[in-house]
């Protein structure tokens, strides 16, 4: 029973520790689609060192209008 409970409380505190460390102050746009990212980092680590290209693949992946999130900054 108490390893329930622990294992419970520790989910609990990863879950709000990564929503803690991924909230932003720039609020998302409804309507248009978004990449999706890593919290803490966005978008950033799938970037790489050929923006221009993963760029490409994303308007084609999601269209010629899409929002990137960069990292956070509060």
């Amino acid at each position: 029973m108490t390893y329930q409970v622990i294992g419970v409380a520790l989910i609990a505190a990863i879950y709000f520790l990564v929503q803690y460390l991924n909230r932003t102050e720039t609020p998302k746009i409804e309507g248009i689609p978004e990449v999706s990212g890593y919290p803490l980092f966005g978008s950033l680590i799938e970037l790489g060192t050929n923006h221009a290209k993963v760029a490409q693949r994303w308007a084609e992946k999601y269209g010629p209008v899409f929002q990137v999130r960069m990292g956070n900054k509060i």
